[in-house]
């Protein structure tokens, strides 16, 4: 599990090469390279460092090889950390074409969740005096915002154990990352609240991973930061993590093409290199860009990938049609199991219509974006194509080809459709598309690659159908760490949560989505599914809270009263859970709406004692109704249905036969009356008639 989280946490900012957005609008654009690089070993006042010093002096020593103007300190005070970022927050303002690299070294800690970085001349004695003598981390995140440049990364080695004697009420580590800049990355050399380890030559563990990979020729930070990742791992045997927050969506090579030892080489080298939507970067000469080349596309060999990289780019387009077509000219029979994966990828993002998911139709958007009128103009070009991904994988392994783990992923997804929306005339049952996409996400998810949100999601929910809730949980858990504010992700959470029995959790994290929503109607379904989550697993004091709650805030809203009839229905209290359905109804008629009387009735019907409460209920409803069409229109289908539903699951019986033929008087009654008020046809008239229809069955 450790092994899993940590290469989530390296593959994310990996991922986000998939969505490709383009930073900047030229192509092979050069960017100023701006660092500044801090080592601080020397404390006066704790404990001494072996490497910080060390690891300042080879990262700038590697940053200046490629083409950075970089600007090392070591054994800095305080004094000389705040001028050295403010100098540099300005050298970056002066060139807003430019890439900044910050990277940190020696002690840092954290108080009251905020990340400070220690000068050498720090004697902190209290907490407090972390405000005024440490440079918070945060005063660097801000200095960089106000740069308005390119792209800044910013690399923390300073994750060690807090030296100072008040540690102990204080957290391990540092924080989670503050208010990002804008087109930033902020890599720690270990998770929040972790400690990173020394390294037992020269460097620090994860300056020595870093420093191996920096000047490697022709890779996107992107890689550099996960085999680094990777790589302190596997050193560690998972005991450090690197984490990575990222607001950066496009690309970036250090080191070009061709480049060895990662020294700098004519102008390519000298100028940091964007994918672009107009086109990106140049590879190797006569080659097309690998810009647009997804994620964990690595294995793939050279001219696969530049397919694939192309095909992408024309998605970006929304040249589906001519991408679809290019990947099928590159391999037509379905031989090369990369471009399998991406022809899954592009079938299930882009098709127009899709035949049981055994054949799929493209088209070109056209330039102004109107499809409709394009099709309407008949000028839309538009092809379908047979395509099953099933039989082709099948085929594959028939000829004992590995599955490599982007097209595990690919066939994830895929059978996670094909399961929810299981088409007619398919070879395999229900539980059998669910077991190979089971199978297929656990093998993607082996090799740490679930990582995008909608592929996650895809795999929990098919992780619950298969009853794996814990595997469910641990996933989510892992991703909600880095999509904090993905509301469907959070939500989809809390389901896991709840099947695996872990109820308090859920509501804290149906809390969380209450605190954190700007919209009042959004945090009223939380408090519904909090209040219900609540009330079915016997959580009186939560229940009582959620509650409150609704009855506070929303008191114009039917669910918390229906909530308070449903306690009075399962505790017996016959008396108000009547006096609460008649409140109910006078605020909430149903000739406005009927979602108070279909809850009202619900709790009834459920009731441990039987259902014969509600039938009273609507029996008294329709006497005094009497001389009211719509109200009595609407309580005699509901008594229809309610006693129907009573009955209907019983042996057959003259009892039962005597109550469905009631049921139908009430049928014609409830006609009648909604007529006479002038119901529409197309309303409950017209429900009236699939009912009889339906029982007529």
């Amino acid at each position: 599990m450790r092994r899993l989280i940590a290469i989530r946490l390296v593959a994310f900012f990996f991922l986000i090469a998939v969505i490709a957005l383009p930073l900047c609008a030229q192509q092979n654009e050069a960017l100023n390279r701006i660092a500044l690089v801090i080592g601080n070993s020397n404390y006066e006042g704790t404990a001494k460092l072996k490497n910080p010093v060390n690891d300042a002096q080879d990262i700038g020593d590697t940053l200046t090889s490629l083409g950075f103007d970089a600007e090392v300190l070591t054994d800095a005070d305080l004094y000389s950390m705040e001028d050295s970022v403010l100098r540099f927050r300005d050298k970056l303002a002066k060139s807003p074409n430019s890439v900044g690299f910050f990277y940190y070294a020696g002690h840092g800690v954290q108080s009251g969740g905020e990340n400070y970085l220690i000068p050498v001349d720090a004697r902190l004695n209290s907490e407090s005096m972390l405000r005024t003598r440490a440079v918070p981390l945060q005063f660097v995140l801000d200095s960089l915002s106000e740069a308005h440049n390119k792209l800044n990364i910013i690399v923390l080695d300073a994750c060690r154990d807090n030296p100072f004697s008040w540690a102990r009420s204080s957290a391990r580590g540092l924080a989670v990352v503050g208010q990002l800049p804008p087109a930033s990355i902020v890599v720690y050399s270990t998770s929040a609240g972790r400690v990173a380890q020394d390294g037992t030559g020269r460097n620090g563990m994860f300056t020595e991973e870093l420093l191996k990979h920096l000047p490697t020729p022709g890779l996107d930070i992107t890689e550099v930061l996960r085999r680094t990742g990777e790589g302190v791992q596997a050193k560690t045997d998972g005991a450090q993590i690197p984490a990575i927050y990222s607001q950066f969506f496009g690309f970036l090579r250090l080191a070009g093409e061709g480049e060895g030892g990662g020294l700098a080489h004519g102008s390519a080298a000298q100028s940091a290199t964007y994918g672009s939507a107009q086109g990106g970067t140049q590879g190797a000469p006569g080659d097309a860009s690998l810009d647009y080349l997804p994620a964990f596309f690595d294995e793939a060999p050279r001219n696969t990938k530049l397919a694939i990289a192309k095909a992408e780019e024309l998605t970006w387009d929304e040249k589906w049609l001519s991408a679809w077509r290019l990947l099928q000219k590159t391999d037509p029979t379905d031989r090369d199991p990369y471009i399998l994966a991406e022809k899954i990828r592009t079938a299930l993002d882009g098709n127009s219509y899709t035949d049981n998911y055994r054949g799929f139709s493209f088209y070109d958007t056209p330039p102004d974006g109107d499809v409709d009128k394009a099709r309407a103009d008949g000028t839309i070009d538009e092809e379908y194509f047979d395509f099953d991904p099933h039989a082709a994988v099948q085929v594959l392994l028939d000829r004992g080809v590995d599955i490599p783990p982007v097209l595990a992923l690919a066939l994830g997804d895929f059978y996670y459709n094909v399961y929810n929306y299981y088409p007619d005339d398919w070879s395999l049952t229900s539980d059998e598309i669910l077991a190979e996409g089971l199978r297929w996400f656990d093998l993607a998810n082996e090799n740490y690659i679930v990582v995008d949100t909608t592929s996650v999601i895809h795999y929990a929910e098919l992780l619950m159908k298969a009853g794996r809730n814990t595997d469910a949980v641990a996933i989510l858990s892992d991703q909600v760490e880095w999509e904090p504010d993905d509301r469907y992700l959070r939500q989809t959470f809390v389901d896991a949560l709840v099947r695996a029995v872990q109820i308090d959790e859920a509501l804290g994290q149906l809390d969380m989505l209450i605190a954190n929503t700007g919209s009042k109607e959004e945090a009223l379904d939380y408090y519904k599914q909090a209040a219900q989550i609540a009330f079915d697993n016997r959580k009186s004091t939560q229940l009582e809270h959620y509650l409150a709650a609704l009855e506070k805030d929303y008191p114009d809203d039917w669910f918390g009263p229906a909530m308070r009839h449903r306690l009075a229905v399962n505790t017996g209290d016959k008396l108000r859970a009547q006096k609460i359905a008649e409140d109910l109804l006078t605020r909430f008629p149903p000739s406005v709406s009927t979602d108070a009387l279909e809850s009202i009735l619900t709790n009834w019907l459920l009731d441990p004692a039987g259902p014969s409460a509600g039938l009273s209920f609507l029996d008294s409803s329709i006497l005094a109704a009497k001389g009211k069409p719509p109200e009595l229109g609407i309580f005699y289908l509901y008594r229809a249905l309610y006693r129907y539903f009573t009955v209907e699951k019983d042996p057959v019986s003259k009892a039962r036969d005597a109550a469905i033929q009631r049921s139908f008087e009430d049928l014609d009654s409830a006609e009648k009356y909604l007529r006479q008020a002038g119901e529409p046809e197309d309303g409950m008239l017209e429900s009236i008639k699939h009912i009889r229809e339906e029982w007529g069955k």
